[in-house]
Protein backbone atom coordinates (compact mmCIF):
# COMPACT_ATOMS: atom_id res chain seq x y z
CA UNK A 1 0.00 0.00 0.00
CA UNK A 2 1.42 3.44 -1.19
CA UNK A 3 0.59 6.01 0.81
CA UNK A 4 3.04 8.74 -0.70
CA UNK A 5 5.67 9.49 -3.26
CA UNK A 6 8.69 11.70 -2.32
CA UNK A 7 9.52 12.35 -6.13
CA UNK A 8 8.50 15.66 -7.82
CA UNK A 9 6.73 15.79 -10.53
CA UNK A 10 9.07 18.12 -11.75
CA UNK A 11 11.74 20.33 -11.44
CA UNK A 12 13.76 23.47 -13.03
CA UNK A 13 16.29 26.12 -12.29
CA UNK A 14 16.58 29.67 -13.40
CA UNK A 15 20.16 30.99 -13.90
CA UNK A 16 21.05 34.56 -15.47
CA UNK A 17 23.07 37.32 -14.90
CA UNK A 18 23.14 40.71 -15.74
CA UNK A 19 25.82 43.36 -16.09
CA UNK A 20 25.76 47.05 -16.43
CA UNK A 21 29.09 48.96 -16.46
CA UNK A 22 31.18 47.61 -13.55
CA UNK A 23 28.15 45.95 -12.16
CA UNK A 24 26.91 42.52 -12.50
CA UNK A 25 23.91 40.58 -10.74
CA UNK A 26 23.91 36.95 -11.10
CA UNK A 27 20.44 35.16 -9.21
CA UNK A 28 19.80 30.89 -9.14
CA UNK A 29 16.03 30.49 -8.76
CA UNK A 30 14.83 26.78 -8.26
CA UNK A 31 11.10 25.38 -8.69
CA UNK A 32 9.95 21.78 -7.63
CA UNK A 33 6.36 21.05 -8.14
CA UNK A 34 4.95 17.99 -6.38
CA UNK A 35 6.32 15.05 -4.37
CA UNK A 36 5.11 14.17 -0.73
CA UNK A 37 6.78 15.00 2.51
CA UNK A 38 6.04 13.05 5.49
CA UNK A 39 6.29 16.11 8.12
CA UNK A 40 7.40 13.43 11.48
CA UNK A 41 8.15 16.64 13.23
CA UNK A 42 4.64 17.72 13.26
CA UNK A 43 3.72 13.75 14.17
CA UNK A 44 6.02 14.15 17.10
CA UNK A 45 4.76 17.61 18.16
CA UNK A 46 1.53 16.50 18.19
CA UNK A 47 1.79 13.29 19.92
CA UNK A 48 3.63 15.73 22.58
CA UNK A 49 0.42 18.20 22.74
CA UNK A 50 2.99 20.74 21.15
CA UNK A 51 1.58 20.75 17.63
CA UNK A 52 -1.20 23.57 16.23
CA UNK A 53 -3.36 20.31 15.55
CA UNK A 54 -3.78 19.61 19.02
CA UNK A 55 -4.45 23.61 19.98
CA UNK A 56 -8.63 22.47 19.72
CA UNK A 57 -8.17 19.57 22.03
CA UNK A 58 -10.98 20.79 24.33
CA UNK A 59 -12.96 21.19 21.21
CA UNK A 60 -15.63 17.68 21.33
CA UNK A 61 -15.97 16.31 17.31
CA UNK A 62 -17.24 13.10 16.60
CA UNK A 63 -14.63 10.75 14.48
CA UNK A 64 -15.58 9.51 11.26
CA UNK A 65 -16.18 6.02 10.30
CA UNK A 66 -17.84 3.48 11.60
CA UNK A 67 -18.95 1.14 14.77
CA UNK A 68 -17.47 -2.03 15.52
CA UNK A 69 -20.96 -3.68 16.18
CA UNK A 70 -20.81 -6.79 13.89
CA UNK A 71 -22.57 -4.24 11.31
CA UNK A 72 -18.96 -2.85 10.15
CA UNK A 73 -18.77 -4.84 7.26
CA UNK A 74 -22.66 -5.17 6.06
CA UNK A 75 -23.90 -2.86 3.43
CA UNK A 76 -25.41 -0.79 6.08
CA UNK A 77 -22.99 -0.35 9.04
CA UNK A 78 -23.42 1.78 11.65
CA UNK A 79 -21.78 5.02 11.36
CA UNK A 80 -19.93 6.46 14.50
CA UNK A 81 -21.86 9.11 16.37
CA UNK A 82 -19.91 8.97 19.83
CA UNK A 83 -18.73 12.42 20.80
CA UNK A 84 -15.44 12.84 22.16
CA UNK A 85 -12.96 15.40 23.61
CA UNK A 86 -9.18 14.89 22.34
CA UNK A 87 -8.12 16.40 25.82
CA UNK A 88 -10.48 13.66 28.00
CA UNK A 89 -8.96 10.99 25.66
CA UNK A 90 -4.95 10.65 25.24
CA UNK A 91 -5.28 7.99 22.25
CA UNK A 92 -7.27 10.64 19.99
CA UNK A 93 -3.96 11.86 19.00
CA UNK A 94 -1.52 8.35 20.09
CA UNK A 95 -3.40 6.73 17.48
CA UNK A 96 -3.64 9.21 14.20
CA UNK A 97 -2.13 7.01 11.73
CA UNK A 98 1.18 8.02 9.95
CA UNK A 99 -0.51 8.83 6.88
CA UNK A 100 -1.90 11.68 8.45
CA UNK A 101 0.96 13.83 8.37
CA UNK A 102 1.95 13.36 4.86
CA UNK A 103 1.97 16.36 3.15
CA UNK A 104 0.69 15.46 -0.51
CA UNK A 105 1.99 17.84 -3.51
CA UNK A 106 4.33 20.13 -2.03
CA UNK A 107 5.98 23.04 -3.89
CA UNK A 108 8.43 25.67 -3.38
CA UNK A 109 10.20 28.52 -5.31
CA UNK A 110 13.43 29.15 -3.73
CA UNK A 111 15.45 32.01 -4.43
CA UNK A 112 19.17 29.60 -3.87
CA UNK A 113 21.75 32.20 -4.53
CA UNK A 114 21.91 36.16 -5.83
CA UNK A 115 25.35 38.05 -6.11
CA UNK A 116 26.10 41.67 -6.68
CA UNK A 117 29.54 42.11 -7.72
CA UNK A 118 31.22 45.41 -8.52
CA UNK A 119 34.80 45.49 -10.65
CA UNK A 120 36.95 48.19 -10.18
CA UNK A 121 38.01 50.03 -12.91
CA UNK A 122 41.63 49.50 -14.45
CA UNK A 123 42.02 53.72 -14.18
CA UNK A 124 42.00 53.28 -10.40
CA UNK A 125 44.17 50.45 -10.16
CA UNK A 126 46.72 52.15 -12.31
CA UNK A 127 48.35 53.76 -8.79
CA UNK A 128 48.70 50.09 -7.74
CA UNK A 129 50.89 47.98 -10.10
CA UNK A 130 50.73 45.29 -8.43
CA UNK A 131 47.08 44.72 -8.92
CA UNK A 132 45.85 43.30 -12.28
CA UNK A 133 42.09 42.67 -11.25
CA UNK A 134 40.15 43.62 -7.80
CA UNK A 135 36.68 43.67 -7.48
CA UNK A 136 34.08 43.23 -4.51
CA UNK A 137 30.87 40.94 -4.51
CA UNK A 138 27.74 40.15 -1.91
CA UNK A 139 26.33 36.83 -1.90
CA UNK A 140 23.03 35.97 0.02
CA UNK A 141 21.74 32.39 -0.24
CA UNK A 142 18.14 30.79 0.89
CA UNK A 143 16.58 34.65 0.55
CA UNK A 144 13.45 33.70 -0.51
CA UNK A 145 10.98 30.59 -0.07
CA UNK A 146 7.72 29.99 -0.97
CA UNK A 147 6.29 27.02 -0.71
CA UNK A 148 2.65 25.23 0.26
CA UNK A 149 4.67 23.35 3.43
CA UNK A 150 3.71 23.59 6.54
CA UNK A 151 7.26 22.47 7.99
CA UNK A 152 10.74 24.36 8.12
CA UNK A 153 12.01 23.71 4.51
CA UNK A 154 10.64 21.40 2.21
CA UNK A 155 13.96 20.37 1.13
CA UNK A 156 14.58 18.15 3.67
CA UNK A 157 16.47 15.04 4.16
CA UNK A 158 16.42 12.95 7.12
CA UNK A 159 19.69 11.54 6.95
CA UNK A 160 23.15 12.78 5.63
CA UNK A 161 25.17 12.09 2.92
CA UNK A 162 27.57 9.28 4.50
CA UNK A 163 23.86 7.25 4.36
CA UNK A 164 23.92 4.18 1.98
CA UNK A 165 20.61 3.87 -0.09
CA UNK A 166 18.16 6.06 -1.54
CA UNK A 167 18.72 8.59 1.40
CA UNK A 168 15.88 10.60 3.25
CA UNK A 169 14.51 13.26 1.06
CA UNK A 170 11.21 13.93 1.79
CA UNK A 171 11.24 12.60 5.17
CA UNK A 172 10.89 15.91 7.80
CA UNK A 173 12.43 14.97 11.50
CA UNK A 174 13.51 17.43 13.60
CA UNK A 175 15.18 19.33 10.53
CA UNK A 176 15.87 22.84 10.71
CA UNK A 177 15.40 25.07 7.67
CA UNK A 178 18.19 25.93 5.29
CA UNK A 179 19.55 29.06 6.92
CA UNK A 180 20.11 32.40 5.08
CA UNK A 181 23.24 33.13 4.68
CA UNK A 182 24.89 36.39 3.63
CA UNK A 183 28.57 36.61 2.27
CA UNK A 184 30.92 39.51 1.90
CA UNK A 185 34.27 39.13 -0.13
CA UNK A 186 37.06 40.96 -2.35
CA UNK A 187 38.61 38.78 -5.44
CA UNK A 188 41.86 40.30 -6.29
CA UNK A 189 44.76 38.94 -9.38
CA UNK A 190 47.96 40.23 -8.79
Amino acid sequence: NILGDRNPNFTAGFLNSFSYKNWKLSFLWDLKVGGDIFNATDMYLTLQGKSIRSSDRLTPRVVKGVLRDGLENSATPTQNTIVLTPYYAQTYYTTMPESEFIEKDVNWFRLRDLTLSYTFPERILNNAKWIKNLSVFFTGNDLILMTNYSGGDPAVNGNTTATRGVGGFGFDYGNTGAPVSLNFGIKASF
